[in-house]
Parts: C-alpha cells; sequence; structure tokens
C-alpha cells in the first residue's frame, strides 16, 4: 500500500512538472510593435499605403490581426513613436488617449511596456522636455494598462517626470527597464520650454540596473545606438556618417548594458521602422542582443509590420515571427529562423553577422525581412554599408568597417574630399568672376 502511495505521488510530481513545463512551452508569443505613427486626420476606407503614415483603417487592421496571431499575449512591447510625422500637435493628448483606449480594448488582459519616440511630445518633434504637460497625460491616459495587476506601481509618478520606469514581467523575475533616449539625440532641442533630462536619464538607467542584481533585465527605448543607416547610405550617400545618437551616452548605454553584472538580457528599439538588429563586439566580450521592431507606419516605404517573439523563461529571446501587411492582406513573411535562429542572442547575432558577410542568399533573406517584404531597401551594391551598422557604433568604426581611411567627427574622409573640391571649385569660380568685374570696370572707365 506504502509503494502504491508512494508511486501515486511520484506520478503525480510528475505530472505537476510536465504540466508546468508543457504551459512554458504552449505559452502565448509576446507582441513587439513600433512606430504606428497615428494619424487620426487621414481619412480613407483602405489602409494606408507606401509614403504614408498610420490611418484609422491600417489602424484597426494591425489590431484585428494582433488579436487574430494572439488573442491573449502577457505582454505588448510598443517602442515609441506613436504620433504621426509632421503632427498637428494640439491634438496630442486626446490622439495619445485614444490610442490607449484603443489597445486597452483589444488587449484588456495584457500588460503593456510603452516607451516615448521622437515624435511624441505635445509641442514638437524632438522637443519634449522634462516634466512637461504631456508626460503627465500620458501617465495618466496608459497608467491602468502598463499596471496590470501592479507591474509597475511607480509608473504614473517616474513617468510624468522624464518617460523613465521600471517594470516586473509576467516571468520570474523578469524586469523591464524603459527610458526615454530621445534626450540623447544630436537632434534634440528643448524648444517648447522646460530643460532636458539627458543627464538625468543615464542616472535613471545606471540606478535602476543595479537594482534586483540577481535578475534578468530588458532595457527598452526608442532610438538605438550607433549608426542611422538610412541618413547615412540613402540620404548623405555615405558623405556623411549620421549618429542616432551623442557619442558619451551612447557609449555609457553600451557600456551600462554590456556590463555582465547588469544581467541585462536584451535591449528593445525601434525608430528605423525595420526589423533589424545591433551588438556591441567591441570587446569581445558577450554582447547584449539589440532588436530593433519594425513598424507599422509605412512612410518610409516599408510594409507596416509587427513582431511576435518567443520568451524563454530565463527572461532571454526566443524565436521572433515578422507578421506583415502585403498586397491587401497580413501574413508571416518569416523571421528569426529564416535566418537560421531560434533564439536571439549575442552568440547567435555574431554568428548571423559572420554568415551574412559571405553569404549571398542569406543576405537577400534578411534585405526581406528588413523591409517587410517590400522592395529591399539593401542590394547587393550596398550591403556592407548595412551590414557594418549592426556592430559599428562609432564614426571611426563605420568608417573602418566600410572599408574607408578614418573619419572625422561625423564627416568621412570622402566626405571631406568632396566637400573639399566644392570649395576650391566655389573659390575658383568666384575669382573668375571678380577677374571679370575687374576687366569689364576698367573698359567702363
Amino acid at each position: 500500500m506504502r509503494r502504491l502511495r508512494r508511486f501515486g505521488l511520484a506520478a503525480a510530481l510528475a505530472a505537476g512538472i510536465v504540466f508546468q513545463a508543457r504551459a512554458v512551452l504552449a505559452a502565448e508569443p509576446w507582441l513587439f510593435v513600433s512606430d504606428i505613427h497615428f494619424d487620426p486626420a487621414a481619412r480613407g476606407s483602405v489602409p494606408a499605403s507606401y509614403g504614408f503614415d498610420t490611418n484609422l483603417a491600417l489602424l484597426d487592421s494591425a489590431l484585428a490581426e494582433m488579436r487574430r496571431v494572439d488573442p491573449d499575449p502577457p505582454v505588448i512591447v510598443i517602442a515609441g513613436d506613436f504620433l504621426a510625422h509632421h503632427f498637428h500637435y494640439v491634438e496630442a493628448d486626446a490622439t495619445m488617449k485614444a490610442l490607449a483606449a484603443r489597445f486597452d480594448r483589444a488587449f484588456p488582459r495584457a500588460q503593456f511596456v510603452i516607451a516615448l519616440g521622437n515624435e511624441d511630445s505635445g509641442c514638437g518633434n524632438y522637443q519634449l522636455s522634462a516634466r512637461a504637460p504631456f508626460l503627465r497625460t500620458v501617465a495618466a491616459a496608459w497608467q491602468p494598462l502598463v499596471n496590470r495587476r501592479a507591474a509597475a506601481p511607480a509608473f504614473a509618478r517616474t513617468f510624468a517626470q522624464d518617460g523613465f520606469y521600471t517594470a516586473t514581467l509576467p516571468l520570474a523575475h523578469l524586469h523591464a527597464v524603459v527610458i526615454d533616449d530621445v534626450f540623447w539625440s544630436p537632434r534634440y532641442r528643448a524648444a517648447c520650454g522646460g530643460t532636458s533630462a539627458a543627464r538625468r536619464t543615464i542616472d535613471d538607467l545606471r540606478t535602476a540596473l543595479r537594482a534586483w542584481p540577481h535578475d534578468p533585465k530588458w532595457v527598452i527605448a526608442h532610438i538605438p545606438p550607433g549608426v542611422d543607416a538610412f541618413s547615412t547610405i540613402q540620404l548623405a550617400r555615405q558623405l556623411v556618417v549620421v549618429p542616432f545618437l551623442e557619442p558619451a551616452p551612447r557609449d555609457e548605454l553600451l557600456r551600462l548594458i554590456d556590463d555582465p553584472r547588469a544581467r541585462v538580457t536584451a535591449m528593445l528599439a525601434s525608430h528605423t521602422h525595420k526589423f533589424a538588429y545591433r551588438i556591441d563586439a567591441a570587446d569581445g566580450s558577450p554582447a547584449v542582443p539589440i532588436v530593433l521592431v519594425p513598424s507599422i507606419s509605412p512612410i518610409f516605404h516599408n510594409a507596416p509590420s509587427f513582431l511576435t517573439v518567443d520568451v524563454l523563461p530565463d527572461g532571454t529571446l526566443g524565436a521572433a515571427d515578422d507578421h506583415t501587411y502585403l498586397k491587401g492582406r497580413w501574413s508571416v513573411i518569416g523571421g528569426s529562423r529564416t535566418l537560421g535562429l531560434a533564439r536571439i542572442s549575442g552568440t547567435t547575432l555574431l554568428d548571423l553577422q559572420a554568415r551574412l558577410s559571405r553569404d549571398a542568399g542569406l543576405r537577400r533573406r534578411y534585405a526581406r525581412l528588413y523591409d517587410g517584404g517590400a522592395r529591399p531597401e539593401i542590394d547587393e551594391r550596398h550591403w556592407r554599408a548595412y551590414w557594418c551598422t549592426s556592430t559599428a557604433f562609432s564614426t571611426d568604426a563605420y568608417v573602418a568597417c566600410i572599408g574607408r581611411t578614418r573619419g572625422y567627427s561625423v564627416v568621412t574622409r570622402r566626405g571631406l574630399i568632396v566637400f573639399g573640391a566644392a570649395i576650391v571649385t566655389l573659390a575658383l569660380a568666384g575669382a573668375l568672376l571678380v577677374r571679370r568685374y575687374r576687366r569689364t570696370a576698367r573698359r567702363d572707365r
């Protein structure tokens, strides 16, 4: 009889373990969304297409697809830029309230983790100041979604100061540290009154990463560290290297998240509108994977996209799937597994970086995912210039990676040569004009 009882107890224990394991394996993926860029003034019964920001039809379509593929996600991350480009900022408060209500209706049980982007302001692009009234409005509107089950009890207070807060995520001991790194952008100006929170944001991040020393953490922001690929390659034609962040806060960010004592398992950012990654491998030590979440807005001629991501029990990232709106319908066009990644980590991204350097077919698959299946921005002619942005964070490192000589500040040697030639040409043209004027003046005498 005792043996039977022991057997029954062991069987029950084993069944419990199996049930818990199956629950982990069958857990709902988490939703990663960004750059919604909602324009409430945009009309039309069909979703907005290339070259335009998100209208109501596209927003509703995206929300419906999110609910279809992941009806009860534990967590939804929205990595900034809720408001459209060239937004009519007097409507900013009302629009942020409306977006909170819409997401709340669609996902009444999900815990939201939101960060602010450069467009998210009550006064102007890259112009939000610390303790602005807009911050208090957003905090009040989104507090019920962010603080689900008391996950972020200090959200309303700290977010209202500078967009910073921490949250406990529904995995054992995993924490989110959310910052507004727009204050670190070279384009930032406190032009609407108030002051910058650049220094305070660094201090907030440092303090939060020292808390919970034994627990894993995610850092979530809007702007990634490193080089702006589109501005550098497509707009400036590599004449200048355009950075996303100022060098000092960028380097401090990388130092903080890559410190093993901080136990950061991932950083999430966006801003580029593309599905991409960054990995800081400068010193050869294990680095934190930086995942760039694609955008809902198709304004940069990328297809509207969002990610479903498997989050593993230790707080690391499993596989990610890219859900994209193409030719009037949503579908999965691939994801990390398309690139040979069953999980996303520093090690797997470094391996991907090495494989991309020698495999043209893999580069084509990556280029397709990068733009959500739209016409690829990355081609074989420029692939290395894009490839270098994944690991080269400073101007000098980027210039060295693409195989040019040392750069100066944000200007490459190539750019200096072109600008110098232009100046010389203008000087010669000016000298010729002066000479012609003097000859004419002599004849008139």
